[in-house]
């Protein structure tokens, strides 16, 4: 059982009073104590196909449209959608296929008009949502608030350049505001108060107090179906603690790591407002862990397949290879009896088996499935597992949330961003259960996405297959014998002024992107926040004192007799403490280690999705 810091009792959570890897259990059919996580539970896809996902490409190229939600009801409109759509594309496997189907496109349609209205109602709209859901809104957050947040961030970003953190490894291009890898939990050294809890308003006061924390001792531990050397870090990041009124609005009520939270006072309301727009998103993409399939697929075989019309398979030509004396027949038939013989029967009789199924898979063509009935239902009929509502279920308990800051800066001498890696936000020990992206400013940068990707369940998958007969499943889904376990969900677009949610049950990748104009400077500026898993406390600005040696050392010079030392002779002393709290460039190393953590959980993520295979062998 966690003990919160406001139950009186002493601290127990992961990492202070529970192991570092304490995790509650999840599955896919009944739920659990906790949500699921890419790491530890790999939420794997049973199936998306090709036709699916091109019905989701076009489902989120149509909503990223100026007046969309209008358009989807204007029947010229939709005509001339429909022609650029259903057409035959020579490029797709397995010898061509519509791009989108006749009954695919009244599919889609019908789907756009029902989101029309759901955005409508809720400013929301639902994408690549077959077994998870990404939720963009250009809505949530007005221009007046967009315009508080740039006024706030402006002192974060007006210092000197000796002054500005570029981010390791970025060749100079991410300029982090704040960010949560600077000062995180560092097993061994953070100290934590045991009781009672850091103080908002008099955080600075509180440096250097409570217990420190045990040295991380790697356990092993073994995360769902899979082992994970790298799964639980030796560093934590640090959420802040956000409680609710009355009337439900969010209040941040513990210090944002490495945002002071007087001198940056103004910026708490402005995020606070963000994690208000935040949460009906949040509640979505955390409660939709269930299939809602357009095209299922329940079984494969080689009767996926059919044969042009007039192509048969040329028995005369198979006769004459295998007579000698004269046409060869079988004993005891005759050609009435030889009539009445489908052509693979016929093969195996006249013994030329291997040469009619190279012939068939030849000539063959493969009879794609269309999508079901069921959302001719409608999106709000279908059934659905009960839904987190964020404000309701936890308004007592609150909620944790880490924030993040960041500036990507193009020059003409730079003028491209190459993109990032793939990877899911956090350790397990984070517990980050989805993330909320807002892009609050872009000058001068073409357009750039935010791609998704997971694992298939290779088995699910490979048992939709009639014994040695699965040419159909790899061509619905896309996927070779012996081919890695990845599913390439597709990419959103990520544009100014849009709000956009997803769970971290999913891999996802920043886009390259470049200067519009080659000839000046451009930007794009990302607000993040990342949501811990509700249902699990974890150590928090609310437990752990500010851990920086500047502001301790500011809250250090108001006490006599260093309020009347020199400066000099002041910073002389400020720098000759060492071990706690930690200092700028032992702050900079930290960081570096951190990533380096993350580098290899991401690694051993992305080595077991290569190393889980499609395997059609008996079953």
């Amino acid at each position: 059982m966690e003990m919160t810091l406001d139950s009186g009792a002493r601290l127990c959570v992961p990492g202070f009073g529970l192991p570092v890897y304490h995790y509650g259990k999840w599955n896919r059919q009944h739920g659990g104590d906790r949500l699921p996580h890419a790491i530890s539970d790999w939420f794997t896809s049973r199936g998306i196909t090709l036709r699916e996902r091109r019905m989701l490409e076009f489902i989120s190229q149509i909503t990223d449209k100026p007046n969309w939600a209008r358009k989807v009801f204007d029947e010229k409109i939709v005509a001339k959608w429909k022609e650029e759509a259903v057409r035959w594309d020579e490029s797709i496997p397995d010898s061509g296929d519509w791009w989108l189907s006749e009954k695919m496109f009244e599919v889609c349609m019908h789907e756009l008009q029902e989101k029309a209205g759901m955005e409508a109602e809720t400013g929301m709209i639902f994408v690549l949502d077959a077994e998870s859901t990404i939720v963009k809104s250009d809505c949530a957050v007005s221009a007046e608030l967009c315009g508080q947040l740039k006024e706030a961030i402006r002192p974060l970003e007006d210092v000197p350049e000796k002054s500005k953190d570029w981010h390791p490894g970025s060749s100079g291009k991410v300029l982090d505001l704040v960010h949560p890898s600077l000062f995180p939990v560092v097993y061994g050294t953070t100290r934590v108060l045991p009781t009672g809890s850091v103080p908002l308003e008099d955080c600075t006061s509180y440096c250097g107090k409570g217990e420190t924390t045990l040295e991380y001792v790697s356990s092993g531990a073994r995360c769902a179906d899979r082992d994970w050397a790298n799964g639980w870090g030796r560093f934590q990041w640090l959420p802040s603690r956000i409680q609710f009124t009355a009337d439900g609005i969010p209040k941040i009520i513990s210090y944002i790591n490495n945002l002071h939270p007087s001198k940056h006072a103004a910026l708490y309301p402005v995020l606070e407002r963000f994690v208000d727009a935040a949460i009906p998103l949040w509640n979505e993409c955390i409660s939709w862990y269930q299939e809602r399939i357009r095209i299922p697929i329940s079984s494969t075989s080689d009767d996926d397949y059919t044969f042009p019309e007039g192509v048969v398979f040329p028995r005369d030509r198979y006769r004459k290879q295998k007579s000698r004396d004269g046409p060869y027949k079988p004993p005891g038939s005759d050609e009435e009896d030889e009539n009445e013989l489908d052509d693979e029967e016929w093969a195996e009789e006249y013994d030329c088996w291997d040469e009619y199924q190279e012939w068939k898979v030849e000539n063959r063509v493969l009879m794609h499935s269309e999508p079901g009935n069921t959302w001719q239902k409608g999106i709000r009929d279908r059934p659905s597992v009960p839904g987190i509502n964020l404000k309701q279920d936890f308004k007592e308990k609150g909620l944790q949330v880490i924030f993040k800051l960041a500036n990507i800066h193009l020059t003409p001498e730079q003028e491209k961003y190459e993109g990032g890696t793939w990877h899911v936000e956090g350790a397990l020990n984070e517990h980050i259960c989805a993330t909320a992206l807002y892009y609050y400013d872009s000058e001068n940068v073409t357009d750039s996405r935010l791609a998704f990707r997971q694992s298939y369940d290779t088995d699910a998958v490979s048992w939709k297959a009639a014994q040695n007969e699965f040419a159909s499943t790899l061509a619905y889904y896309g996927i070779e014998e012996g081919g890695d376990s990845i599913l390439e969900l597709g990419s959103v677009l990520t544009r100014q002024g849009r709000l956009l949610a997803f769970p971290n049950i999913l891999q996802h990748q920043v886009q390259p992107f470049e200067l519009a104009d080659k000839t000046r400077p451009g930007h794009r500026k990302i607000l993040a926040m990342f949501l811990v898993d509700p249902h699990i406390q974890v150590l928090s600005t609310a437990n752990v004192p500010p851990q920086s040696k500047a502001w301790w050392s500011e809250e250090v010079r108001k006490v006599e007799p260093f309020d009347a030392l020199p400066e000099e002779i002041y910073e002389m002393i400020i720098d000759a403490v060492e071990g706690f709290p930690i200092s700028w460039d032992e702050a900079a190393q930290i960081r570096k280690d951190l990533m380096e953590d993350r580098s290899q959980v991401n690694y051993e993520l992305e080595y077991n999705l290569k190393e889980a295979t499609f395997s059609f062998c008996e079953h």
